[in-house]
C-alpha cells in the first residue's frame, strides 16, 4: 500500500487520475487504474523475493 501511494504522489498519477475521472475518460481511468494495480504487484514480489534471500543466508548464519 504504501508503494502505491508513494508512486502515485510523486509521479503525479494522482492529477491524472483527476483529469480523467472529471473529464469522464473512464477507459483510460481504468487502464492506468490496472497498469498502477499491476506495477504494485510486480514490486511487492519482487522485494518478497529478495526477502527470501536474504531470509536464507541469515538462517544460515545462525
Amino acid at each position: 500500500v504504501v508503494i502505491g501511494q508513494l508512486l502515485v504522489a510523486i509521479v503525479g498519477y494522482g492529477a491524472l487520475f483527476e483529469t480523467f475521472s472529471r473529464n469522464f475518460r473512464m477507459a483510460e481511468f481504468w487502464a492506468l487504474t490496472i497498469i498502477l494495480f499491476a506495477f504494485a504487484l510486480l514490486i511487492a514480489e519482487l522485494i518478497e523475493r529478495a526477502e527470501a534471500k536474504v531470509e536464507y543466508y541469515a538462517g544460515a548464519r545462525q
